[in-house]
């Protein structure tokens, strides 16, 4: 018969196995040094055990000496084994009280049914738990609220059990959810649960999951709402500011997204650049920088390191290349780069001042912006481009003061009787250009000058000084043939040809001389 030392150590040797598995699976990792002592000891009490009946009583002394032994070494490891396991418990006793007096939670089957539940939730749901185990949560909340909301769409309990209903089906083991429901009591008072989801899962197979969030009631609702208005208004303030700026100032703001690929200009540089509109592709913009000067743009821009930087370039505004000093900031907000400063033209012509209409009168980058906005129009209009001679000769005979006060005369008479909305522009010191877009008026000019052209021979007596000069203007319509895009270049081509010695007026139509 074995002797009673042989099945004790055994029996140590298969709980204490038992035992060393269960706390490599809650640890979820190997308990590596144990299990190999565990393997050694119970392979040499299976010895014992194997050949005990075999030897003399001297052996036999040795194995009982040895059972006890590994009796103590085995009673140590479950002892150790037991008192961490016991420590653990405690451990995770207090983190789930600490939990469950400080949180709202709850574990679902994959049926939605409950399983456990915090006592937070239960005081907030004036239930047992006794009372919620077992059925559905979605159910239970309706003891206390009625669900309106769920994740910013408006839903009722029906609708949220129908989708929840195989909710296997929808997720991964991986997923992380953020869950909102929106709830309101029997007062209408509104209040938000907010859980964070934690899917379960035994292998591949669902099982269920755990919710654990808050209650935001309508007082916390309110706070936030607060909180947002004020911040709202703030921003609208901000806005608000920044836009007058935009609109008073005389600088010309841009801001280039490098990120998305378009440009804004205020109005102001609109019209000195003779631009199509605030907003444009870069690559639009790119294209009227000088072919010389681009590929030198392009490469500082895309070694820009420091956020101040200053670039000089060539840009096309329609009839001639300026230089543009650029001067700006590079911004980076997440992964978006854009850069936002001031162009400022260097060599954009300013006429002296003369306290005169002069002072007033546009220039030829707001003529081609005014002539884009016609040219795309249906309406017909008219290009008259006129040049104002002998000035310069008044200016050195009589002073530049009478050849001011004579030019600017003239060109308000011209705007007063043919012109609408101060369509006149100033291209040169005597050149000018005028749209003229009223039928009425056009008729005007033509029977003006058709009946003796005295508009364009001018005599006048300023200081006792008898003053005489001549004004010469080409004439194009919209209509004129081959194209409206060249009505421009129409008028100046008229304009070349009534200033020729040779011919007998000194105006010309288009369409006569072509």
């Amino acid at each position: 018969m074995i002797n009673q030392n042989l099945i004790v150590a055994i029996i140590f040797c298969i709980i204490a196995i038992a035992i060393l598995i269960k706390q490599s699976l809650i640890y979820k990792r190997f308990l590596k040094g144990r299990i190999l002592l565990l393997a050694f000891l119970t392979f040499l009490t299976t010895l014992i055990i194997f050949f005990y009946g075999e030897v003399d009583d001297n052996i036999k002394n040795i194995f009982d000496w040895t059972l006890i032994a590994i009796e103590v070494v085995i009673g140590i490891i479950i002892f150790l084994t037991f008192d961490y396991s016991i420590f653990r418990q405690k451990y995770q006793f207090e983190l789930t009280k600490s939990l469950d007096e400080s949180k709202l939670y709850v574990v679902l089957d994959k049926k939605e049914r409950i399983k456990e539940m915090s006592s937070l939730l239960l005081k907030d749901l004036n239930l047992e738990f006794s009372e919620c185990h077992g059925k559905n949560f979605f159910d239970i909340l309706e003891a206390k609220y009625r669900i309106i909301g769920f994740n910013d769409q408006e839903c009722y309990k029906d609708d949220i059990k129908k989708y929840y209903y195989h909710y296997e089906k929808k997720v991964n083991p991986d997923d992380k959810n953020k869950i909102e429901l929106i709830l309101q009591d029997d007062h209408a008072k509104e209040s938000a649960m907010h859980f964070f989801e934690s899917l379960i899962y035994k292998g591949k197979s669902y099982k269920g999951r755990i919710l654990i969030g808050e209650l935001k009631n309508e007082d916390n609702l309110i706070g936030i709402e607060k909180d947002l208005a004020s911040t709202s208004s703030e921003l609208e303030i901000i806005k608000n500011r920044f836009v007058t700026l935009l609109q008073k100032t005389n600088e010309g703001v841009f801001f280039n997204n490098l990120t998305d690929g378009y440009i804004w200009c205020n109005d102001t540089l609109v019209k000195k650049l003779s631009l199509n509109g605030n907003s444009l592709d870069t690559n639009s913009f790119y294209k009227q920088i000088h072919p010389d000067d681009i590929a030198l743009y392009k490469e500082s821009l895309s070694n820009l390191k420091a956020t101040d930087y200053s670039i000089s370039y060539r840009f096309n505004t329609g009839t001639n290349y300026i230089y543009i000093k650029e001067e700006g900031r590079k911004l980076v907000i997440g992964k978006n780069i854009e850069l936002c400063g001031i162009m400022t033209p260097l060599d954009d012509y300013k006429f002296s001042k003369t306290d005169t209409i002069l002072d007033n009168i546009y220039g030829e980058p707001e003529m081609l912006q005014r002539l884009d906005m016609l040219e795309r129009g249906e309406k017909i209009f008219e290009v008259v481009y006129f040049r104002v001679d002998s000035i310069p000769e008044i200016n050195e005979t009589l002073g530049r003061a009478i050849g001011n006060t004579m030019l600017s005369q003239y060109v308000q008479f011209f705007k007063q009787n043919f012109v609408t909305d101060n369509q006149i522009y100033r291209i040169s010191g005597l050149e000018f250009v005028a749209f003229v877009t009223d039928y009425r008026k056009m008729d005007m000019l033509k029977n003006n000058l058709v009946n003796g052209e005295k508009m364009l021979h001018v005599h006048a007596d300023y200081l006792n000084q008898k003053v005489d000069a001549e004004v010469f203007m080409g004439i194009s319509r919209s209509d004129d043939l081959p194209s409206h895009k060249d009505t421009l270049k129409n008028a100046k081509e008229a304009l070349k040809f009534a200033s020729n010695p040779k011919f007998s007026s000194n105006f010309a139509f288009y369409k006569d001389i072509r």
